[in-house]
């Protein structure tokens, strides 16, 4: 499994209203079109709050990102394809255009993680994964 995370900005003069309605009714549907046959899951979260710890008094701290996306893909082959299907010059063209239109490029930030990187230990009721095929609560 790879996990792709991105964390995205809206370009200048537009709102994070407008940045949202665009992605999920234009970009998301490129995605789709394009990728969506190699990805496991295609998460959007956009940002409605940041605040500090405990310790900083969980006061409002700056944060420029709108949105935390997340890819999962089943291997890194699927990573591969995709950057194969970005690098068809009209493809890439359509990806880059849309972009242009909501996007601040230069703020975006890639981070990927292969299964080995990724720990999930479960939410609420202690069902959650605590070691390679042992469940809590189970």
């Amino acid at each position: 499994m790879i996990k792709a995370i991105f964390l995205l900005k809206r370009k200048a003069g537009v709102t994070h209203e407008q940045f949202r309605e665009h992605y999920e009714k234009s970009h998301v549907k490129l995605g789709q079109k394009y990728l969506g046959h190699l990805m496991i899951s295609y998460e959007r979260n956009y940002v409605t709050q940041v605040r500090g710890s405990r310790s900083q008094g969980r006061k409002p701290v700056a944060w420029e990102y709108d949105c935390i996306t997340e890819w999962i893909l089943p291997n890194a082959e699927a990573l591969e394809e995709v950057y194969r299907i970005f690098a068809i010059p009209e493809i890439g063209q359509e990806f880059f255009d849309d972009e242009g239109r909501f996007l601040d490029r230069d703020a975006v930030i890639v981070i990927t993680c292969q299964a080995d990187d990724v720990v999930n230990t479960g939410t609420g009721g202690g069902h959650g994964v605590l070691e390679r095929g042992t469940v809590a609560g189970g």
